[in-house]
């Protein structure tokens, strides 16, 4: 018999718990289900998908401002819940989200943050007949906004002038999830009707899915 106990490997799984001077404490995140973002952050904010009584709000704080939240100021413009959120990558003050109420729109962080709610969005999308579930900006092409709908749309915007340039159709069922390839050329969708598909962003044309139709 061996004279040693073998060592056991979870070890290793539980985490120190974190001290409270790094904590951020008093976040109302969202109860609303949707497989999205609900976080999203840049290195100069966190943007949270907040819980309020009516409508949609979204509650920005400062990165790395710890502590207790109980009092923030939301951009609360949507009349239904947020259900995703994308920061523009050119600008960390511009985030979009996307609601229930079948509209996206645009945001712009001061440069202090907010001092009290803000429900004028720097721009409104419209155009989807149903809510908005993603919302992706292009990584590559600035300005340019995809986003995705349980109208089983995809739309390609300008935020700049809040002009839908395309829409593609044709998906069989709830979009479930919006990307961007790397370099911004091709976008990829799946769909609940278990099909992947690529669309281009330039002509809303599908250039291939995956399995192939029958």
């Amino acid at each position: 018999m061996s004279k040693f106990v073998r060592t056991s490997k979870f070890r290793h799984v539980f985490a120190p718990t974190p001290k409270r001077d790094g904590v951020y404490e008093g976040i109302k995140l969202t109860k609303q289900a949707w497989d999205s973002n609900f976080i999203i952050a840049n290195p100069k904010w966190i943007a949270v998908a907040w819980q309020v009584a009516g409508g949609g709000a979204v509650g920005v704080l400062k990165t790395g401002d710890f502590g207790r939240h109980d009092t923030v100021p939301l951009f609360s413009g949507h009349k239904g819940p947020v259900l995703d959120l994308d920061f523009n990558p050119f600008n960390d003050n511009i985030f979009a989200t996307a609601s229930e109420d079948c509209f996206s729109k645009v945001w712009v962080i001061p440069e202090g943050g907010i001092k009290e709610n803000v429900e004028e969005a720097a721009q409104t999308l419209k155009g989807h007949k149903r809510k908005v579930g993603s919302i992706r900006f292009n990584p590559i092409a600035e300005n340019i906004l995809a986003t995705a709908g349980t109208d089983y749309d995809i739309k390609v915007w300008d935020i700049s002038t809040g002009d839908c340039k395309n829409t593609t159709t044709g998906h069989g069922g709830i979009i479930q999830s919006l990307e961007w390839n790397y370099d911004g050329s091709n976008l990829v969708t799946y769909c609940k009707d278990k099909k992947l598909r690529v669309l281009d962003p330039r002509t809303a044309a599908v250039a291939a899915v995956r399995p192939p139709s029958s």
